[in-house]
């Protein structure tokens, strides 16, 4: 069976990658897996100091925007598996995507960041050893 991995932030562009993911995995008949990644880069991993609360709020965000594709999804009858984890966004993209088997991964062209760290999804396909969608922030949402 086949497995499409879409890399998600929450963002518009983001969205629109969701809603590719989604149709792919219709199309194809595939698993439908969702990560969100908290960038290690700018928060730290949560502990006890106040410090921390903006990783935590991160980790919350990463869970309801996989609740939105979830929403999503059940629109298209295809079922997500959600995951959020910590680390360097195109790292943990790709090592996931290993650890499924994926056979596609879908980004966004663009990210929620206020600054930009070099493009997750070019840097996504260019390390990728398997299909990548990147999709446009100029793509329609037919």
């Amino acid at each position: 069976m086949d497995t499409v991995l879409l890399a998600t932030d929450g963002s518009e562009y983001a969205t629109r990658a969701a809603r590719r993911a989604i149709r792919l995995a219709r199309a194809r008949d595939a698993a439908l897996h969702v990560l969100c990644v908290v960038d290690r880069r700018r928060l730290e991993e949560p502990a006890l100091g106040s410090g921390e609360l903006a990783t935590i709020a991160a980790e919350d965000h990463g869970h309801e925007c996989i609740a939105m594709v979830r929403e999503l999804a059940d629109e298209a009858d295809v079922t997500v598996e959600g995951r959020t984890c910590h680390g360097v966004p195109p790292d943990e993209i790709l090592a996931y995507a290993d650890r499924i088997d994926a056979s596609v991964i879908v980004v966004g062209e663009h990210g929620e960041h206020a600054e930009h760290f070099g493009g997750v999804g070019r840097a996504v396909a260019d390390r990728a050893d398997r299909e990548v969608v990147v999709v446009s922030a100029a793509e329609n949402e037919a």
